[in-house]
């Protein structure tokens, strides 16, 4: 059972890639622990950051023997504004500069830490460069986060959550077929919210030497129309906070994308309900689908009808190699590839079928990761070789898809794709 041995790896504000090395951004398995963080702004001068990583990943050390073991993390936050303040605004004085520490014992029954950080914060616009170190190990993972809470509708201003656990959305996703809510402040919870379903988007980027247009992604028209209904204790489970006249709404995410709007607004709350192993791919048809960029027509065609497709999933596999256990090696590379596009590139679609998804699991990863305010460049092979691949990424975020970077594709790509098409086909690809 060749697809039973991929890696199962772990894992709405637009969020940049975790890691420590600007070069090397989306190398996930490298990372000596794993954060995920939510941003939230409560009130008009102040904001919010929930944390979480697995329990079992800082390093847990005791002063002595008569002291339990414990964890020692510091979240450390610098605060960028992107709108220009009025001259005389006091938030001009203030240190946009917060540290956190973040302690606790070890306990064998807790599978993962959580944590919640405030800080004030003037209306506006800005970009959030955090750190989380283990002090204990002495290792650090970076990211950053553009939060914008300018107007009154905001997305970043209501919280969606978890109604079951009381956990908010991390990485701004939902769970597929369990009940979602989001939290709406009070000056917005006596207006009509009206929420647009729309189906997983299944669609493939076209190859690089292809130049096509994206597939639009278009929501129909609302088909559910409600107020939210008060916050009331024992309601449901809460993310930790002060919900006093907030108003919440619930309902059952189906698979796909929820688009929730205030009646009079512009902008929307966007929330992808995601399946409940994403980022990791388990199932076999979602993993014939993701064999898409190597797999000819006849392949995929065979693989998508056949009677047994875990069979014929094992035999697409089992042609590129030699024995089961190469085999299991170019699965292991694939299905991981995939997972690392999952976590780093997804928006509305998921990562692995987007233009930096598609790059990434065919060519893996790059050499020299550049960035800058208009998108990515990235390069494999040797900077200032003639012979180095470069591939150059616009980003294109906006409205409710945040995380958008499109390919500037070019005919001479088909020579290197095809070639390496034919690596993977034959059995000879690295991870690297």
């Amino acid at each position: 059972m060749l697809w039973g041995l991929v890696l199962v790896l772990s894992g709405c504000q637009s969020v940049s890639p975790l890691g420590s090395n600007q070069q090397q951004p989306y190398q996930w398995d490298n990372l000596t622990h794993h954060p995920s963080f939510v941003w939230h702004r409560f009130s008009p001068d102040s904001a919010a950051v929930f944390v979480r990583l697995p329990a079992h990943e800082p390093l847990h050390l005791r002063e002595n023997r008569d002291q339990p073991f414990g964890f020692a993390l510091q979240l450390d936050l610098a605060i960028q504004p992107l709108d220009d303040a009025p001259a005389d605004s006091v938030w001009n004085a203030q240190s946009l500069r917060h540290s956190y520490q973040w302690t606790g014992k070890a306990d064998p029954d807790q599978s993962e830490l959580t944590a919640r950080f405030s800080f004030p914060l003037a209306p506006g616009r800005y970009r959030i460069s955090q750190s989380l170190s283990d002090l204990h190990r002495g290792s650090v993972v970076r990211s950053a986060t553009l939060l914008d809470g300018r107007s009154v509708d905001a997305p970043a201003r209501s919280l969606a959550f978890d109604p079951a656990s009381g956990q908010p959305a991390w990485n701004g996703q939902l769970k597929a077929g369990q009940p979602a809510g989001i939290l709406i402040p009070p000056d917005l919870s006596d207006g009509q919210w009206m929420r647009s379903t729309l189906s997983p988007v299944d669609s493939f980027p076209s190859a690089p030497f292809l130049d096509r247009s994206p597939w639009p992604i278009v929501f129909p028209e609302p088909a559910d129309s409600r107020f939210p209904s008060p916050v009331e204790a024992g309601l449901t489970e809460l993310p930790p906070g002060d919900w006093t006249g907030w108003g919440v709404l619930i309902w059952e995410a189906a698979p796909g994308l929820h688009r929730w709007t205030v009646q009079g607004s512009l902008r929307h709350i966007t929330l992808p309900a995601r399946r409940g192993h994403f980022p990791a791919m388990r199932d076999v048809p979602e993993m014939i689908r993701a064999t898409r960029y190597i797999a000819t027509r006849d392949e995929y065609r065979t693989m998508r009808e056949a009677r047994n497709p875990k069979v014929a999933l094992d035999n697409f596999w089992l042609q590129f190699a030699g024995n089961p256990e190469q085999a299991r090696a170019l699965i292991r590379t694939y299905y991981g590839r995939i997972h690392d596009a999952n976590v780093f590139f997804s928006g509305l679609k998921e990562g692995w079928s987007t233009d930096r998804g598609m790059v990434y699991v065919v060519f893996g990863h790059p050499d020299r990761t550049r960035r800058d305010r208009y998108g990515e460049t990235w390069i494999f092979g040797e900077e200032g070789d003639v012979n180095a691949l470069i591939f150059r990424f616009s980003n294109r975020a906006s409205g409710d898809d945040f995380n958008v970077y499109q390919l500037e594709r070019y005919p001479g790509f088909r020579s290197p794709w095809e070639a390496m098409v034919s690596s993977w086909r034959r059995g000879k690809i690295r991870r690297r």
